[in-house]
């Protein structure tokens, strides 16, 4: 057991001395940095919100005017061609749209150098 006064109470001493320092000095620097990170994750967490709003009104939108395009082939064609027609329709578009997607991926691979496996 350490003497009053050793070495070994004065090395405690300064261990815990430093490590209560240490603590409030990281305390001090850090304090505004986690109010900053709180905010900032407040906002984001809003944002990603309104975006999620966006997309559930943008998803209702392309039902709504699914639903008026259907209702208005349903007048001219019987409901079952209606339907083939449209779904025809989604299906080409879908396709178009697949190709020229996968064509720019294909270009920007020639231009960034990568080659697809």
């Amino acid at each position: 057991m350490p003497q009053s006064g050793s070495a070994g109470e004065h090395l405690a001493d300064a261990v815990e001395q430093l490590s209560r320092e240490a603590s409030e000095l990281f305390h001090d620097r850090f304090q505004g940095f986690g109010d900053g990170v709180r905010a900032t994750a407040r906002q984001v967490g809003a944002g990603g919100a309104l975006l999620g709003g966006a997309g559930v009104c943008g998803l209702l939108a392309v039902g709504a005017a699914h639903r008026a395009a259907l209702r208005t082939l349903e007048s001219a064609l019987h409901p079952a061609q209606a339907a083939a027609v449209l779904s025809l329709a989604y299906a080409a578009g879908a396709g178009a749209l697949a190709r020229l997607g996968r064509d720019r991926l294909r270009a920007a691979g020639r231009v960034s150098g990568a080659r697809p496996e």
